[in-house]
């Protein structure tokens, strides 16, 4: 599904197919199963590594399974030189041995821990005492109330209420986007379940045309990858889109670096991309890289909602990311509309 291939149709990927050598596609799936993290490849060209043998017959699972349970069984258990016995040790009892230097320190901590030791009387009166008691004593004394208070307190637990449902009427916002409704700027799906597939088909397909449209979010509401190739098509040609969060959703890993390549042309308007949480936590190194080209590209970008697991490729994004920053306040400034200087308070005296 991924974008480069939507645009070529089976007859003509058959025909480049059939014109290369078996050597030649043998080397574009050795490619193609660089990255083992890739869960649309099957498991056997997820590496370089292509097993020569001739097979010895059909396999058969339950036969060798129980194979490998009798050669378990049948494998001798390693000797043991001296039998268990409970209660008893076995082999060398570890005896601590300490030098002159650290018997010295064990001597001095002996000596300190009996000099601070308290009269019986005041024993009692700080068992006694409450912890409001002993944070006073510690306050009075100027010292930390931790050397009289042993125990942690957490502080009570406070009660949140439940997220109120989200009652947006999800025929509306489609026929209202694709209607291109002026007053249609900010629409908000997030944690709406059991919306079918069509419909964000649809809602996509009319983002094409839509210049109204300026946040899209449908977070948590198992938007289908297929339906996001979709999307990916439709941001290309979207000049007024600037905030797109779809975090928690199904999304596969190529059409993730598909979506960026989308939005990495000049004229495309997205500001911040909200994109965690999806079917595979981990993207691997061929596409963090693809995703780290494509951002590179991209001249109006200034926040990603993504996790990376690799370095380079986030040292990459975040040093872009901030120069598009840099860039947007250099040209607003330029465009005569700076933002109000900010009120800073005066220290308090000392």
């Amino acid at each position: 599904m991924g974008r480069d291939a939507m645009a070529v149709n089976d007859n003509e990927m058959e025909e480049l197919m059939a014109a290369l050598s078996p050597e030649e596609l043998t080397s574009l799936v050795d490619e193609m199963g660089a990255d083992p993290d890739d869960k649309h490849m099957p498991a056997s060209v997820r590496n370089s590594y292509r097993c020569a043998k001739a097979p010895t017959g059909e396999l058969n699972r339950d036969s060798l399974i129980n194979h490998i349970n009798q050669e378990g069984v049948n494998s001798p258990d390693a000797e043991e030189k001296v039998k268990f016995e409970l209660g008893i040790k076995r082999g060398k009892v570890y005896i601590p041995s300490y030098n002159e230097a650290e018997l010295a320190a064990i001597e001095r901590s002996k000596a300190v821990n009996d000099s601070i030791k308290l009269d019986a009387d005041d024993e009692e009166a700080i068992g006694t005492a409450t912890v409001n008691d002993l944070m006073a004593l510690a306050e009075i004394l100027n010292t930390n109330s931790q050397d009289f208070v042993t125990e942690a307190y957490s502080d009570p637990l406070k009660y949140y209420p439940p997220e109120a449902a989200n009652t947006t009427d999800v025929e509306d916002v489609k026929k209202k986007i694709i209607a291109n409704d002026k007053n249609t700027k900010d629409v908000i799906l997030n944690n709406i379940q059991d919306i079918d597939e069509k419909v964000f088909i649809e809602i996509f397909e009319a983002l094409r045309n839509n210049d109204t449209l300026v946040r899209f979010e449908a977070a948590h509401c198992d938007v289908s990858d297929y339906a996001v190739t979709i999307l990916n098509t439709a941001l290309e040609q979207n000049r007024t889109l600037k905030s797109l969060n779809l975090d928690t959703n199904m999304i596969g890993l190529d059409t993730l670096a598909g979506l960026f390549e989308a939005i990495s042309g000049r004229d495309n308007t997205i500001l911040e991309v909200h994109l965690n949480d999806q079917t595979q936590a981990n993207m691997g190194y061929r596409v963090e890289s693809l995703i780290a080209d494509s951002i590179c590209k991209n001249t109006s970008l200034i926040k990603v909602g993504l996790k990376f697991q690799f370095t380079e490729c986030f040292g990459r994004i975040h040093n872009h990311l901030i120069s598009n920053i840099d860039r947007a306040r250099k040209e607003r400034l330029k465009s005569g509309d700076p933002r109000p200087a900010p009120k800073w308070q005066k220290p308090a005296a000392s």
